[in-house]
């Protein structure tokens, strides 16, 4: 038996309920094509590892295609490809994710398979060996090996101090050698459980449907009840500003490159002020018709500018505003461009502006509707974060409701008060 909640969200087409044990369900009704987008959010990530043994999070996805006492080895892999089945998993900071697209005929299989490695993963020594080797050397290759990765690690260090974020997904070198078995098999043991995860099913498929096979494959599974996800939510460290400039010179780097990084506001710290930024974003730089592309790229200060407001974590938000100076200009006067391009775009800012930001933004609401693999990973991302059926409909009313002030204030607010890193990166030549 499962307890269904009476709620609909017609942005999505969507309905949820509980199983008994506590695992979410959401099922966005889609009949375009016959087809079906499931991901399944387990609400855990690098924030949650403890200091010593970073990266365990993101060691524990890998683990997740080796097999379990039902389906060992690499079968699951072989099945997924025999059923003709797209799939893969991530992990963030806050989350991690295993999501498949799949012909509607073949939807109780994926279904099957997720629910059986929610409880039953069997982790050998070799399996387990083979993951740490492989993680390991995607650490060495993507930022050991490449300087400019390297480097903004470090300035994302700085950037959250002692906070959880400034764990890196990808783990440290020497704490990803010292993970053991144990810690894997304990940290799924913890945190791998119905009533820590949201289950999507988006595509050819009625929510009765979707409620009713969620039942059938995950309702006997056991809920943890005890889970306690580690976060310390003292931000006060980041929150409370500072200002930082960074230079490296790098050998193998070919272009000089300029990055002003804000802590900000979340949807779930300050969700009016999130809402805010996100519209400021799209209108200063995530477009060819942006403040920075014709303000500055178009007059020739710089060779390319850009932005992005990521608001959704359980923790503050970041902003950042990147940009490729050109050639041989003074890195002072770049400097200044970048932040006095901010400052001045506030106060250009007019409010037939946001009214086109936020017509911009409906527009991708009414995209990913239409589209189930991105429904399925908008509403288990808010879900995951805490957002109920009906706070997810909302989203689009409280893009509606941000003011001209609004952006303002909040922009103001962010570059007067807000910790911020102005980095540097050039080549080592440029010294």
């Amino acid at each position: 038996m499962f307890f269904a909640l009476n709620a609909r969200a017609e942005l999505f087409d969507a309905k949820e309920m509980y199983l008994n044990n506590g695992l979410r369900v959401i099922v966005s009704e889609n009949h375009k094509a016959p087809v079906a987008k499931v991901v399944l959010f387990y609400k855990v990530g690098a924030i949650d590892e403890i200091s010593g043994k970073s990266g365990l999070a993101h060691l524990l996805e890998h683990l997740m295609f080796r097999g379990t006492k039902k389906v060992p080895a690499s079968n699951l892999n072989e099945i997924m490809h025999q059923n003709g089945v797209e799939y893969n998993a991530y992990t963030s900071a806050d989350l991690t994710a295993y999501h498949e697209t799949v012909d509607i005929s073949r939807l109780e299989l994926v279904l099957f398979l997720e629910a059986d490695r929610m409880t039953n993963l069997d982790i050998s020594d070799e399996a387990f060996e083979g993951e740490q080797k492989i993680v390991f050397e995607e650490r060495q290759q993507r930022i050991d090996n490449n300087p400019k990765s390297l480097f903004n690690e470090e300035v994302h260090h700085i950037l959250w101090q002692n906070t959880p974020y400034a764990h890196p997904i990808a783990g440290f070198k020497d704490d990803i050698k010292r993970l053991t078995k144990e810690d894997a098999l304990d940290f799924y043991r913890r945190y791998y459980a119905p009533d820590n995860a949201v289950l999507v099913i988006s595509g050819d498929i009625t929510p009765k449907e979707g409620f009713e096979l969620a039942q059938k494959y995950f309702g006997k599974i056991d809920k943890k009840s005890d889970i306690q996800r580690r976060f310390d939510d003292d931000f006060s460290a980041v929150l409370s500003g500072g200002k930082y400039q960074i230079e490296k010179y790098l050998e193998h780097t070919n272009r000089k490159n300029i990055v002003l990084r804000y802590v900000a506001p979340s949807v779930l710290t300050d969700p009016k002020k999130a809402y805010a930024l996100a519209l400021f974003s799209s209108y200063f730089g995530e477009s060819q018709n942006s403040y920075l592309k014709k303000q500055l790229v178009e007059k020739g200060k710089l060779v390319e500018a850009s932005c992005s407001a990521d608001i959704y974590s359980r923790g503050p938000g970041t902003f950042y505003v990147a940009a490729l100076p050109i050639k041989n200009s003074d890195d002072v006067q770049n400097f200044a461009v970048l932040s006095d391009a901010l400052k001045q775009a506030i106060e250009r800012l007019m409010p037939e502006d946001v009214e086109k930001e936020k017509n911009k933004n409906m527009s991708w609401f009414v995209y990913i509707k239409d589209n189930p693999e991105d429904a399925a990973f908008f509403l288990g991302k808010m879900a995951a974060l805490g957002f109920g059926l009906e706070d997810i409909q909302n989203y689009e009313k409280n893009i509606e409701n941000v003011s001209f002030d609004d952006i303002q204030n909040t922009v103001r607010e962010m570059i007067e008060k807000s910790k911020n890193v102005y980095t540097l990166c050039a080549p080592k030549e440029e010294l």
